[in-house]
């Protein structure tokens, strides 16, 4: 059964060793759908 893809979003996620950037999309009945998510490291400083 194929869905049709109504919207779709990126979102910027933090945590302590890195940031993430996930591509989302919504399906036909409403629910997100985590695509892809890429990752940023810190640098050997622990900056962002």
């Amino acid at each position: 059964m194929t869905k049709m893809v109504k919207a779709y979003r990126y979102e910027l996620m933090h945590d302590e060793g890195a940031d993430y950037i996930a591509y989302r999309r919504q399906a036909g009945d409403g629910v997100w759908q985590t695509v892809s998510v890429w990752m940023i490291p810190a640098d050997a400083q622990g900056r962002l």
